[in-house]
């Protein structure tokens, strides 16, 4: 039977690699230890290694957010497994906290190391394929943009023919690592390898990925939704600035709890013909973004106004920025920076995408402006809503 993939024990326990071999068909997978750290896995033959199941007792105490990404550096779907016995709990949090996929308790059992790591395999194949399908779509994206202008006009194709199998193998891919970690924290209290008092601290851990989950579920209905919800029959004349002013304190409240200055000018108040909620979403996810992005002691100044035929927003902050090669990237569903994921663990990068959605579809620009280390600046402008006609 032909080897499905490679798999490497880092691990300095004779013991624990003879039982992570025996619970692992050879016939299925070729197997290889180490009990040293290495700096950037490969093996022999050049070929990838799939998945490494880490012992935690070779990790340090803290998280060291370098060796994970070294353990990953050639190979982005590689799938890292700690495992790790009660001695070793608290560090092998960290260590999902800081980017490992999986968690397994020892003693080894042969039938959960099994399913555990058919299951890593699968999400791996089809993490591969996704980065392939990417790649493609990438390479014959100049030609799909000269021909789709031909195709628009014809039944015979949908024009997002490429996208739906790519963003389906994306959601699973963004669903996959809050599963599992919630599935690893439930476990942990399941099998009582934590004392009572740190109880509250694991159903935290757990309820946080949980919240990631359903952000991450609003964010796609909200994102599926939009366009539909832009019908002529859910519109209603709303003014820019009231729409803000209604979920202002909230965000105002975050922003202060992290040590920022949120502040709002408000011009002129501009009508526009939206979806009240789209407003809200609008507002929300750029001003929220701000929040996240910028360190304690910055500043965050919103700004409503109008031109001749415009509504104009404006949110501007002192945080991070965004380096000029990520800048035409921020729109794209899921995409983050890899400043941002440094900064910020939690995020859907969905948040943008549903920004463009919102403001294009209602006949309106969105904008940035940004450098790394000196803030950005977000601007959009919906259409001004029709003067009322005066009863006769």
């Amino acid at each position: 039977m032909q080897n499905k993939g490679i798999i490497l024990i880092i691990s300095g326990n004779s013991d624990l690699q003879a039982a992570c071999r025996q619970a692992l068909d050879p016939g299925r997978f070729s197997v290889q230890v180490t009990d040293s750290l290495p700096e950037r896995p490969c093996t022999p033959t050049g070929k990838d290694i799939d998945i490494i199941l880490m012992d935690v007792e070779m990790l340090p105490d803290h998280s060291v957010t370098n060796l994970h990404a070294n353990l990953t550096m050639n190979d982005a779907e590689r799938v890292c497994i700690l495992l790790s016995g009660r001695s070793t709990w608290n560090r092998a949090l960290q260590w999902i906290k800081s980017g490992a996929d999986d968690l397994i308790p020892l003693p080894i059992i042969p039938e959960l190391l099994s399913l555990r790591i058919d299951r890593a395999m699968e999400w791996r194949t089809r993490a591969v394929e996704l980065k392939r399908l990417q790649i493609f779509e990438q390479d014959v994206s100049r030609l799909w943009s000269v021909t789709k202008g031909e195709l628009e006009t014809s039944e015979l194709f949908d024009k997002d023919f490429l996208a739906p199998a790519a963003f389906r193998l994306t959601v699973a891919h963004e669903f996959r690592a809050p599963l599992t970690a919630l599935q690893s924290f439930l476990l942990i209290l399941l099998k009582g390898y934590v004392p009572p008092e740190k109880w509250k601290e694991m159903i935290q851990h757990a309820l946080d990925r949980s919240e990631d989950l359903l952000n991450l579920v609003d964010n796609l209905i909200n994102l599926a939704t939009a366009r539909q919800e832009m019908s002529a029959e859910n519109r209603s004349m709303v003014q820019l600035g009231d729409e803000l002013e209604k979920i202002l304190p909230s965000l105002k409240a975050e922003a202060e709890g992290k040590g920022l200055s949120l502040t709002l000018t408000i011009r002129q108040n501009p009508r526009v013909e939206v979806h009240p909620d789209h407003m809200q979403h609008l507002w929300t996810n750029l001003i929220s973004n701000a929040i996240k992005y910028t360190r304690s002691g910055g500043r965050i100044h919103v700004t409503v106004d109008h031109d001749e035929t415009h509504a104009i927003g404006n949110v501007e902050d002192t945080g991070i920025g965004i380096s000029p090669q990520d800048l035409p990237l921020i729109f794209n569903e899921f995409f983050r920076t890899v400043e941002a994921k440094k900064m910020e663990r939690r995020g859907t990068g969905l948040g943008l995408p549903l920004v463009k959605r919102i403001v294009e579809g209602y006949g309106g620009r969105v904008e940035v402006k940004s450098a790394p280390g000196e803030g950005s600046l977000f601007s959009f402008t919906l259409p001004l809503a029709s003067a009322p006609r005066a009863k006769t």
